[in-house]
């Protein structure tokens, strides 16, 4: 099978830490089933926090081959609160995007690149807040957009450096993973073993 970006072979765990923006950093922990889910948590760092939000991850793979992967993803994005402004007319709240995505994957020896797309929700703050806003502490409104997005992996089946990216709600990453074989079935094969 691929080196896959989205999906874990069957008894491997995955840990995974991610740089970028808008989270200042994050670490996953995911497992793969059958082959062909995966489940998974993440734990979001954002700038000025002690603790991280948690958040799940699930990935069902439709086909894997060699060359090529199909399947769908859900992953959340946890954007930093709005700030404080000091004026009483507006209302700060935590932003937050969610996304189900489908995912194509195209796999060539240690390199594998592809694309999402698929439903994206997200809190976007109202344009207008009226008096029953103010009093409700109503300051923003969830959207359903389409959503995009693109990745990049480069490594073997137990090492690797994924580049990703989505859009609407801006969201781009750099992310190192390692896979270690917990109740695999196939050969473990080495560390540099595409």
């Amino acid at each position: 099978m691929a080196r896959s970006v989205r999906y874990l072979d069957h008894g491997v765990i995955g840990v995974g830490v991610a740089l970028g923006l808008p989270e200042l950093y994050r670490v996953e922990l995911q497992l793969g089933l059958l082959d062909h889910v995966t489940l998974g948590a993440t734990a979001h760092w954002l700038p000025g926090q002690v603790r991280p939000n948690w958040s799940p991850k699930a990935a069902v793979a439709f086909y894997r081959g060699r060359l090529l992967e199909v399947g769908a993803f859900y992953q959340q994005v946890l954007y930093p609160p709005t700030r404080d402004d000091g004026d009483p007319q507006t209302i700060e709240f935590q932003r937050r995007a969610q996304y189900l995505m489908a995912s194509v994957s195209l796999s060539q020896a240690w390199l594998t690149g592809g694309f999402d797309i698929g439903w994206a929700r997200g809190r976007e703050a109202q344009a207008l807040l009226t008096a029953e806003d103010l009093e409700n502490g109503t300051a923003f409104v969830v959207r359903d957009r389409l959503g995009g997005g693109l990745h990049l992996r480069f490594g073997t089946r137990r090492v690797g450096v994924t580049m990703q990216g989505w859009y609407p709600y801006l969201a781009a990453e750099l992310v190192l993973d390692v896979r270690f074989g917990a109740f695999e079935m196939r050969r473990r094969g080495g560390w540099r073993e595409l």
